[in-house]
């Protein structure tokens, strides 16, 4: 299997459970392609929220973040006034469906910010047609190590399947 990346920057409107609008900015959209195909075998979706909207994502559950669906906090803690980054994996159920519609990443970044704006309701514009696998923010090392970042969060059993 081969992993590809397509950089997307783009806001998508996504819909949680109750039908909240969570805004989202895509940093990257990533596929894992069936050696010697252009087949997509598994989707990943990497985006930044502002802290109120993690603290929105996180009370709801929303991306599949059942409590007993995290792991422990690697790096430090979650700081309330940086963004938060969360990569999510796509429900597996919607990959036949993409895979025999959709054969390019590129064609795919399209697609998503055709229904954006075309389709508010799709399925794939659902908190819950996502997994969350990782949730982590960049924090400024401390001044004892130096200069530079460092990620802190965790991962979630959906990272483990």
């Amino acid at each position: 299997m081969k992993t590809s990346h397509h950089p997307l920057d783009c806001e998508l409107q996504m819909r949680d459970r109750k039908g909240n609008l969570i805004t989202v900015n895509t940093l990257e959209l990533a596929a894992d392609l069936l050696d010697g195909t252009a087949s997509i075998v598994e989707c990943f979706l990497t985006f930044l929220v502002s802290p109120a909207t993690y603290h929105h994502i996180d009370i709801n559950e929303s991306f599949h973040l059942h409590p007993d669906a995290r792991g422990q906090v690697f790096g430090g803690k979650l700081e309330p006034d940086i963004d938060v980054e969360i990569e999510t994996k796509l429900d597996p159920s919607f990959i036949f469906e993409i895979s025999t519609k959709i054969k390019t990443l590129d064609a795919l970044s399209q697609h998503l910010q055709t229904i954006n704006q075309n389709q508010p309701d799709h399925p794939l514009l659902n908190t819950e047609s996502w997994f969350a696998l990782y949730v982590k923010q960049s924090v400024e090392l401390p001044p004892e190590f130096g200069e530079g970042k460092l990620k802190v969060g965790y991962s979630t059993t959906w990272a483990d399947t």
